[in-house]
C-alpha cells in the first residue's frame, strides 16, 4: 500500500500499481500526453456475472476515483466497458455498454459531474488477456 496525495491534501492508502496511484501520478506529470491509447484498467471492478450490477467489492475503488477527480476538476473521463469473448458478440457489446453505463452513473453518484463523464462499450474488442484469468 502507498499513499496517494491529492491536491488540496487528501490521502488515499492505495495499491503500488492500481488504478488510483497510476491515475495521480499521470495527473502530477505536467508532460502527461492524452491520446486514445491513454487508458487506466480499474483492477478491482468486478460485475455480477453477465450482469452490470457492481459487486459490493468494487466500491472502494469507485469511491477513490471519484476522490481523485474532484481534485482534479478539469480532467474528463471516457469510461470503457469490456466483456470476455464468451457467447453472442452482440449481448457481449450490449452489456460492455451497461457496465460502463453503470460505472459511471455509481461516479456521478459519488459527486463526479455527469457532463465530465462519458462512457462507451467495446464488448469482446481490445482484450486485455485471454478468458483463462478471471
Amino acid at each position: 500500500v502507498v499513499r496517494a496525495t491529492l491536491p488540496g491534501g487528501v490521502e488515499l492508502s492505495v495499491p503500488p500499481n492500481g488504478i488510483e496511484a497510476r491515475l495521480v501520478e499521470f495527473l502530477k506529470d505536467p508532460n502527461r500526453v492524452v491520446s486514445d491509447t491513454t487508458w487506466f484498467d480499474f483492477d478491482r471492478l468486478l460485475f455480477e456475472t453477465n450482469s452490470a450490477a457492481l459487486k459490493p467489492e468494487s466500491r472502494e475503488q469507485l469511491e477513490y476515483v471519484a476522490k481523485i477527480l474532484a481534485a482534479y476538476p478539469d480532467v474528463r473521463a471516457k469510461i470503457g466497458g469490456y466483456t470476455d469473448n464468451t457467447g453472442d458478440p452482440a449481448k457481449n457489446l450490449t452489456l460492455s455498454e451497461e457496465r460502463a453505463a453503470s460505472v459511471r452513473k455509481e461516479l456521478v453518484s459519488l459527486g463526479v459531474a455527469d457532463a465530465r463523464l462519458v462512457s462507451e462499450g467495446y464488448g469482446e474488442k481490445h482484450p486485455v488477456a485471454d478468458n483463462a484469468t478471471e
